[in-house]
């Protein structure tokens, strides 16, 4: 197992939006169901060696792909303290490098903490294209107050409501 699965491994286990992650080389791949799959991995923006975002990919088995979206770590971690290194007295912003053939987190590797909240923001980014009935339990329940207004307003266009009897009482005409 590679460095950049040992971490994608990390980021999908928190992640409760894939079901049944598989990876291969430097990419995860998860279903989400309705025909569509997720493709997760690491990129740089610019900088070679240097891995400062992980990218989601949504694809549909018969139309390709559908979105694609960029989570910078500057954006979702921001800057992250180094202990005791007078190098980094402002902190860093967490990355991934690639240096003589080794890989890892530079100066600062994230912790529970930081990939569940990099977690979350991914299962909410990737819940638009889920099928909800793919999804764990806990995630239904999570949303299941969207899905139950809905819901209601769909079975009360189907069903409509019986009339009471102050609706019933009401003119159909003019009196004479």
């Amino acid at each position: 197992m590679n460095y950049f699965e040992q971490e994608l491994r990390r980021i999908a286990g928190a992640c409760s939006g894939i079901v049944n992650p598989v990876f291969a080389g430097r990419a995860c791949y998860g279903e989400l169901g309705g025909g569509n799959r997720v493709k997760l991995q690491f990129v740089t923006q610019g900088t070679h060696a240097k891995y400062e975002a992980l990218q989601a990919t949504v694809l549909n088995r018969s139309d390709g792909e559908v979105d694609s979206l960029l989570f910078r770590f500057s954006d979702t971690w921001g800057r992250k303290p180094v202990p005791n290194n007078p190098n980094f007295r402002e902190g860093v912003i967490p990355y991934i490098w690639t240096y003589n053939g080794q890989s890892e987190w530079y100066a600062y590797r994230p912790n529970d903490a930081d990939i569940k909240k990099l977690a979350a923001e991914l299962g909410a980014y990737l819940g638009v294209f889920a099928d909800r009935s793919m999804l764990p339990e806990k995630t239904r329940k999570q949303t299941g107050e969207k899905e139950s207004v809905i819901k209601t307003i769909r079975e009360a266009k189907q069903t409509p409501a019986p009339r009471t009897s102050a609706q019933a009482r009401t003119k159909s005409g003019p009196d004479l």
